[in-house]
């Protein structure tokens, strides 16, 4: 499949020389800053807002649905460690570490806008929606840095997510909610540990690489947090909107000190330290992951801001 991929790639070549010659300032700032509506970062503070602000029942498909996305992306990504387009002669206008096929910003957007433009049901979201994922996909060819094939193969690895979170989830969960506290948290931790095992090495063939510690830990977390939600907190995100702002203006603040401020502070520590390195990484994602849907609303409701 690698060698098939790959002819698509050197055929595409002309195409995203072409859409560089379009290149200016201007442009090249707007792509940039469209770009950033797919990255992890964007979607941290993306997550929270629609589930402390908008609708629990809307952040969370949708946050199961990236999540998903996310996983099965970057499982591709590092199973067949395709290049990106080659520098020269396409520029590279942005900077990225990782393989190419698939591109998990292309995923992850189709995940969520697809998933929010099921759940709204409005026409003009939907066109809204589809505006996005088309404008993000592209984003990813002008800056050089995937070819067509990466974003329509993420753009497939999204629509499958969304057929997990619509479909398949909404059928397992009446059974998942029945099992008894002790082994949904043993089931989360197997869950952790397998995707730990079986995610591809990185690039110095390292199991498992960097992506797949972040995604087991904000899973992880995601789901210890749903898990004390179901069982004791029943957090609602209906509330006054000035309670639901400052919901979100603490809860941000939170998240923003744990996912900058233990960058800060553990990254010296484990220096030239492979294995501390990636500890660190998912304790700081599972906390994340853990913030938003577990202490954040206990944070809340101890606030009387829900």
């Amino acid at each position: 499949m690698e060698t098939w991929i790959q002819s698509l790639n050197d055929a595409s070549i002309p195409f995203l020389l072409w859409l560089q010659s379009l290149q200016s300032d201007g442009l090249t700032a707007v792509m940039g800053l469209l770009t950033f509506l797919g990255s992890p970062l964007f979607y941290i503070l993306f997550f929270p807002f629609l589930y402390w602000v908008i609708s629990k029942r809307m952040g969370l498909r949708t946050g199961l649905a990236m999540l998903t996305a996310n996983l099965i992306g970057d499982w591709i990504k590092w199973s067949l460690q395709m290049p990106r387009p080659p520098d020269p002669p396409v520029q590279h206008l942005a900077h990225e570490t990782s393989p190419g096929f698939v591109s998990t910003h292309a995923s992850n957007t189709m995940a969520v806008w697809g998933t929010l433009a099921l759940i709204v049901r409005r026409w003009w979201f939907t066109v809204l929606a589809a505006v996005v994922v088309l404008s993000i996909g592209v984003t990813r060819l002008y800056l050089g840095v995937h070819y067509p094939a990466d974003v329509i193969g993420g753009w497939l690895v999204g629509l499958f997510a969304i057929w997990l979170v619509m479909w398949l989830a909404p059928r397992l969960a009446p059974s998942l909610a029945s099992w008894p506290v002790w082994l949904q948290i043993v089931a989360v931790i197997l869950l952790g540990a397998a995707i730990l095992i079986l995610f591809p090495g990185d690039y110095d063939d390292l199991h498992p690489a960097g992506d797949g510690v972040r995604d087991a830990g904000l899973i992880m977390g995601a789901l210890f947090g749903l898990i004390w939600d179901y069982h004791k907190l029943s957090f609602s995100a209906q509330g006054v909107w000035w309670k639901r702002i400052l919901r979100f203006v603490i809860g941000i603040v939170l998240v923003l000190i744990v996912y900058l401020g233990l960058d800060i502070i553990l990254e010296p520590i484990a220096a030239n330290n492979w294995l501390l390195d990636q500890t660190f990484r998912g304790l700081r994602y599972g906390l994340i992951g853990f913030i938003i849907i577990g202490f954040g609303p206990w944070l809340f409701q101890r606030l009387r801001l829900a």
